[in-house]
């Protein structure tokens, strides 16, 4: 009796652990178009349109990302001790979900300085920028997955 119970056990383990699932259709360039944004990312970059008009120039990332740096910095030093980087990675977290680039101490020297803070969203500009003017358009934010730029957020 035992026997049979063990037996029973092991076949519910098995097919809980997914042997039995068949794998997902191979993936082809002529299926239709899927729903879902390609470049998460892209609402990043997005969210650092001070005058709402769609466009990101550099100089609106570039004072988006001083504004978000001052507000990690809380001890006001001109870097992000590791309690910062919880605290800032937290938020991120919070903010951007699994588009979330975390905060890394690239130079191993036990603080995050500005270049470290910048690189990610700077490296998703980049990328968005198609056409390498220092400005992501409505169009080139299509292009990279957001139908249309989201606003920024109140306050800015």
């Amino acid at each position: 009796m035992r026997a049979s119970h063990l037996i029973v056990l092991c076949a519910v383990f098995v097919a809980g652990c997914g042997l039995f699932h068949r794998p997902p259709p191979h993936w082809s360039p002529y299926d239709k178009p899927r729903s879902e944004i390609w470049h998460p990312g892209a609402a990043l970059v997005a969210r650092h349109d001070s005058n709402g008009d769609g466009t990101v120039t550099r100089e609106e990332l570039e004072a988006g990302l001083k504004q978000d740096f001052w507000q990690a910095d809380t001890n006001r030093d001109g870097r992000l001790d590791p309690d910062e980087v919880a605290a800032a990675n937290q938020r991120r977290i919070k903010l951007d979900q699994t588009a979330a680039i975390p905060l890394i101490d690239w130079n191993s020297d036990g603080y995050v300085d500005f270049a470290e803070f910048a690189s990610g969203v700077r490296s998703q500009f980049d990328q968005l920028d198609q056409n390498g003017d220092g400005k992501v358009t409505p169009e080139e934010f299509r292009a990279g997955g957001i139908v249309t730029a989201p606003q920024p957020p109140a306050g800015r």
